[in-house]
C-alpha cells in the first residue's frame, strides 16, 4: 500500500530569489531552481548506516515534520579516490587541470537521493528516471558533473539520481552475517530502499509512480540487472536502460566467497566480530580493505536472499529493455604495445566467446590493440547484452539494442574513442566544459535524450520524428548505431555472439567470479 503524504507544492522567498518547496517524506524540502527546473538534492531516503546500522538493511528515515534545506548535495559514500582520479586523467587527456575536480567529500552518512523535475504538481504524472552510477561498485557518486538531470527533466521526466554504499561497506559479509538478513548486498539493498522512497514521495515531485525506469551505466547496469531479478524489488519500478555492462551470463561472486573475505578483513584488523568491526573507525577499515582486497571486483553476491541465483538461469520481472555497448569500451586502458601473443593469452581468459577460437572472428583486425578492445568488449557486453535482449523479445517482452560510436572530433577523442563512460554526457545533456562539443555532437545528445525519455514514458524509444529503431529479434536481428550517423545496422560480432550462446548453454556460466 503507497504511503499516503501531503503534497504542497510551495515557492519560499529566500531574499530576492524564488526557492521551490515540496513536502515528502515527513518533511518540508526546500530546493533551488536551475532555469526553469527545481532540483532538490541530499534528499535522505534512509537513516545513516553508522554504528550499529553498519552492515544491515538500510532502515526508514524518521518522520520530522522539519524544514530541510535541500539546496546541496549530501556527501558521498565511502570510497578511495578512484573514479576521482579517472575524471583528472580524463581532464588532463582533453588539454583541462587536473585540478578541474575538487577533492571528495566522503562519509558513512550518505544515503540520500537528487531530484530534478519541471513541475510540483502531484497531478503532472510524469514518467521518472531513476539513476544508478558506475564505479565497479567500490567508487562513485550520484552527483557526479554528467549525472546532473537538469537538462534531462527539461525533456518532461522527473531525474533521480541514488547514492547507495560501496565496496567493503556495501557488498561484504562475514560469518557473524552467515544467517542475518540481509547477509550481504547493502549496497543493492539501499537502492530498494530508494525506490521505496519513490513509490512513496515521488508524486509530490509531479512524478508517476506507475512509470518508474532504471537507467544506470557499468556496474550501475549490472545492478539493475540483478534488481530484475530480485523479488523486492522487480515491482518498483517497470523499465530498465542497462548501459555498457549487461552482466547476463557472467560469472557472479558467491556469499561464501564474500564471507571469506570478510572473515580475512576481521583477521587483518583484529576484530574477533562483527560488533568490533561496527565500532572500528570506518577510514581505517577501508584504508586496510583497499591495501589487501583492492582489485576485487565487487558485484552482487548470490546470497540466496536478494539473489537467488545467477543471471544466466534467472527468472526476471517484465521489464522492457533497453540495453547497449560503447565501441571502444577498454581501448585507452589496453597497453599500446600489446602483441599478439597478449591477444592469444586474454582469448584464453574467456571462454564464454570460445576462448582462442575467438582469435579467427578478430583475424580481420590488424591493430593488436583494436582486436583486444574487441575481444574484451564482446566478451564483457556486447554478446551478453545481446544475448538478454534475444531472450526478452523470445519470451514475448520487448527490447532495443544500441551500439555507441561517437567520438569527439580532437585528439583526445582520437585517443579515447567511443570509451566506457563516453554515453552518458549525451544522454544527460551535460558535457564538460574541457570537452571539444560540436553541432554534431548536441545534436546526437538530443537525439538520445528523445530516445531514452520515450523509452520511460511509453516503453518504447520510438517516435514520428526520430530514425527507427527496431525491436531486436532474431534470426536477423538489427541493432541501432548511436554515433556520426543514426541508422539501424545488424548486430555486431556475430561469430564471437554465437560462440557466447553456445557457452551460455552449458556448466559455464555457473561458475562464480573468483
Amino acid at each position: 500500500m503507497r504511503r499516503l503524504i501531503a503534497f504542497i507544492p510551495l515557492l519560499i522567498l529566500a531574499g530576492c530569489s524564488r526557492a521551490p518547496a515540496v513536502t515528502a517524506g515527513g518533511e518540508l524540502l526546500v530546493g533551488e531552481y536551475e532555469g526553469t527546473v527545481a532540483a532538490f538534492r541530499g534528499v535522505p531516503f534512509a537513516e545513516p548506516p553508522v554504528g550499529e546500522l553498519r552492515w544491515r538493511a538500510p532502515q526508514p528515515v524518521a518522520t520530522t515534520l522539519e524544514r530541510r534545506d535541500a539546496s546541496g548535495f549530501a556527501a558521498a559514500c565511502m570510497q578511495t579516490m578512484r573514479i576521482l582520479d579517472w575524471y583528472r586523467y580524463m581532464a588532463e587527456t582533453f588539454g583541462a587541470s587536473a585540478e578541474y575536480y575538487d577533492d571528495l567529500e566522503v562519509s558513512e552518512d550518505c544515503l540520500y537521493l537528487n531530484v530534478w523535475t519541471r513541475s510540483l504538481n502531484p497531478g503532472a504524472r510524469m514518467p521518472v528516471m531513476v539513476w544508478v552510477h558506475g564505479g565497479s561498485n567500490k567508487s562513485g557518486w550520484s552527483y557526479e558533473d554528467n549525472y546532473r538531470g537538469h537538462v534531462l527533466a527539461k525533456q518532461g521526466v522527473v531525474v533521480v539520481t541514488v547514492a547507495y554504499r560501496h565496496g567493503l561497506f556495501g557488498f561484504f559479509s562475514h560469518p557473524d552475517l552467515a544467517t542475518a538478513s540481509p547477509a550481504a548486498n547493502f549496497g543493492l539493498w539501499d537502492l530498494v530502499a530508494a525506490l521505496r522512497w519513490v513509490q512513496d514521495n515521488i508524486e509530490a515531485f509531479g512524478g508517476d509512480p506507475d512509470r518508474v525506469t532504471l537507467f544506470g551505466e557499468s556496474a550501475g547496469a549490472e545492478n539493475i540487472l540483478a534488481l530484475m531479478m530480485a523479488e523486492p524489488a522487480r515491482e518498483l519500478f517497470h523499465r530498465a536502460i542497462l548501459q555498457s555492462n549487461a552482466g547476463f551470463g557472467l560469472p557472479m561472486s558467491d556469499i561464501d566467497e564474500e564471507i571469506a573475505r570478510g572473515e580475512k578483513l576481521a583477521s587483518l584488523v583484529g576484530a574477533g566480530s562483527l560488533d568490533e568491526l561496527r565500532r572500528m573507525d570506518a577510514t581505517r577499515l577501508l584504508d586496510v580493505y583497499t591495501e589487501h582486497f583492492d582489485d576485487h571486483y565487487h558485484s552482487p553476491a548470490i546470497d540466496h536472499q536478494l539473489i537467488p541465483g545467477p543471471t544466466w538461469g534467472g527468472e526476471f520481472g517484465n521489464h522492457a529493455l533497453m540495453i547497449g555497448t560503447n565501441r571502444d569500451e577498454w581501448l585507452d586502458s589496453i597497453a599500446t604495445d600489446v602483441a599478439s601473443e597478449d591477444l592469444a593469452r586474454t582469448a584464453a581468459e574467456y571462454p564464454q566467446i570460445g576462448g582462442t577460437a575467438a582469435l579467427s572472428a578478430l583475424a580481420d583486425e590488424q591493430d593488436p590493440r583494436r582486436a583486444m578492445d574487441r575481444l574484451t568488449t564482446a566478451a564483457e557486453m556486447v554478446c551478453p547484452s545481446q544475448s538478454l535482449a534475444a531472450r526478452r523479445t523470445a519470451s514475448g517482452g520487448e527490447a532495443w539494442v544500441y551500439w555507441f560510436t561517437r567520438q569527439r572530433e580532437d585528439p583526445a577523442g582520437e585517443k579515447l574513442g567511443a570509451y566506457h563512460g563516453a554515453e552518458y554526457p549525451y544522454v544527460f545533456g551535460v558535457h564538460d566544459d574541457y570537452m571539444t562539443t560540436t553541432d554534431d555532437d548536441r545534436r546526437l545528445s538530443a537525439l538520445m535524450q528523445r530516445y531514452w525519455v520515450n523509452f520511460a514514458t511509453t516503453g518504447d524509444p520510438n517516435s514520428s520524428e526520430l530514425p527507427e529503431w527496431p525491436l531486436f529479434e532474431r534470426p536477423d536481428p538489427l541493432i541501432m548505431d548511436l554515433g556520426d550517423r543514426v541508422e539501424a545496422i545488424p548486430a555486431i560480432e556475430p561469430e564471437l555472439c554465437a560462440a557466447f550462446e553456445r557457452w551460455l548453454e552449458g556448466p559455464g556460466a555457473a561458475t562464480p567470479r573468483k
